[in-house]
């Protein structure tokens, strides 16, 4: 079920007046919201909501034993239920293969409770560090076995064959669930902050799951972290008039970006990178304007419906991107394309890797290995490790050459018009150096990311008509955006005199209904 889907739009339908007549009662509103959520995942199918189950029942679990408090059978009682029911509701309606669903939680259930039982015998900081662990191999283990078993067994038979080992390939016919990687990072981030004593862990199971899984943030992020948005599951929601319309009005933006800008982008996308060595270097350029317009519109609108509806039930997610494409270094960069992915990369991995306190040469390294684990969290291929590579690089080097420092503090007292030449041409830069990015995040392989840059490379003739079509979008949308960034507009629908702000909300609707593209597309980040 995708925002930008009429499906969701009867689901909405449905799910709002039960949700606003139990608004006031918590547990009952936690427990509509937990099970719209699982009915809004299960939709595409049944089958991979057990996950979510057992995930929120190791998570809330482990929670409690990271913090020193020693489990008791009620929970162990309330985790089995809970999973059963799941389980047995996922079976019934999940078209086939019910039976070996049922096994296989079972399975997974089992290995649970022994290691529960091996650190409940442990004591002190040796069972925190244990139930830690079993939170961290839980997750981490289904993140591998659905992203990254492939592609390891493609590696391991391709070192074999190298060393002259024959052997038929393996390949098993896995299918990654959507929006995995989000809900993990998001419960081992819970579980890791109540280890550190940032946080207490939640009393209730049913809160825990209704976290983990809350739909509009579910599929696609932004990643909240449990101290901020845990709160608002634990006090009664204050749905109001404003809080709806500009949640409406978000929701509208959202749609505009997705289905006008990226959606129509994604064609000539797709014409360049579905077959780099056959293009010339103007088609090739086009195809990644056109993409770095679509993922930034996909993603970005992605993340503003999923405010504006969080909003509409009075619940306020983190904004996950802050006009990330006017950076001027690839440090600023990070601080506004999707936040709450860099800020969990720079709380959870930079730093415990040693961050910037140990000699230039290790935070450089530090740097470097969380954008190369980064790009491998988007996928499991050579051209998203090198995309982080590349950006770690990057960012070594504008530290490494004092760059960042005159951008952040000498740039600054510059006379204002060598100041704003300077950052047009530092913006260039950084722009083009993203593009460079999104060319190997892209491309199927990384032999493909590099053909096409060497076809840009070797020389581009430039034509009004292959590139009007991405002028047409990116002018209006880099004027809007720049208005915002200017002058500090968080919701562009919603600013402004009621005239100007009814005008902004009708015109916008005529643009999504008349400009919105042929065929519409599943989001880019569902598949991370």
């Amino acid at each position: 079920m995708i925002f930008s889907s009429w499906t969701f739009a009867i689901f909405f339908a449905i799910f709002f007046p039960i949700f606003f007549a139990v608004r006031e009662n918590i547990p009952r509103r936690n427990a509509v919201i937990l099970v719209g959520s699982y009915i809004f995942y299960g939709w595409w199918n049944p089958k991979f909501v057990t996950l979510l189950a057992l995930l929120a029942v190791v998570d809330f679990v482990a929670a409690k034993g990271v913090t020193g408090q020693r489990i008791d059978r009620r929970d162990l009682v309330h985790s089995s239920v809970f999973t059963a029911i799941v389980t047995g509701l996922a079976a019934v309606t999940a078209k086939s293969g019910g039976t070996e669903l049922a096994v296989y939680v079972g399975l997974f259930f089992a290995l649970f409770i022994c290691a529960a039982w091996g650190a409940e015998r442990l004591e002190g900081e040796a069972r925190r560090k244990a139930w830690l662990y079993v939170s961290i191999a839980a997750n981490l283990g289904v993140l591998a076995f659905f992203k990254y078993f492939n592609f390891f067994l493609d590696n391991v038979f391709a070192a074999m064959h190298g060393l002259g080992f024959g052997g038929k390939t393996l390949v098993l016919d896995i299918v990654l669930p959507i929006g995995l990687s989000f809900h993990v990072f998001q419960g081992l981030a819970r579980t890791i902050d109540c280890y550190r004593g940032d946080i207490k862990p939640e009393g209730s199971l049913y809160t825990v799951a209704a976290y983990l899984a809350f739909f509009p943030q579910l599929v696609a992020g932004p990643i909240e972290r449990a101290e901020r948005l845990i709160p608002q599951f634990e006090r009664p929601n204050r749905v109001s008039w404003e809080g709806f319309k500009s949640g409406a009005a978000l929701f509208l933006w959202g749609l505009l970006l997705k289905l006008v800008v990226a959606d129509n982008m994604a064609p000539i996308a797709d014409a360049a990178f579905g077959g780099p060595s056959k293009i010339d270097g103007a088609t090739a350029l086009a195809g990644v304007l056109a993409f770095t317009l679509q993922i930034y519109c996909d993603f970005h609108g992605y993340s503003t419906m999923a405010r504006g509806v969080a909003r509409c039930i009075g619940f306020e997610l983190m904004i996950n991107f802050n006009f990330p494409y006017f950076a001027r270094a690839p440090s600023e960069f990070w601080r506004r394309w999707h936040i709450s992915l860099s800020t969990w990369l720079r709380d959870y991995l930079y730093i415990a890797l040693g961050g910037n306190r140990g000699s230039k040469l290790l935070t450089y390294r530090n740097l470097i290995l969380t954008m190369v684990l980064g790009g491998l969290w988007h996928g499991a291929g050579w051209a998203f490790i090198t995309w982080g590579l590349f950006h770690g690089l990057i960012l070594a080097a504008y530290r490494s050459t004092g760059l960042d420092r005159f951008i952040d503090k000498d740039l600054p007292r510059w006379p204002d018009v060598s100041r704003s030449c300077a950052s047009v041409a530092l913006w260039l830069v950084m722009l083009t150096l993203a593009m460079i990015g999104w060319t190997f995040f892209r491309a199927a392989t990384l032999g493909d990311a590099l053909t096409m840059l060497g076809t840009i490379a070797s020389g581009v003739h430039v034509t009004w008509e292959q590139f009007h079509p991405i002028v047409f979008s990116a002018l209006p949308l880099l004027a809007l955006e720049y208005v915002q960034f200017r002058y500090g507009i968080a919701n562009l629908l919603s600013a402004g005199p009621f005239v100007l702000r009814f005008t902004s909300v009708v015109t916008t609707m005529m643009v999504v209904l008349l400009m919105s593209a042929p065929t519409g597309r599943a989001f880019v980040y569902f598949d991370f």
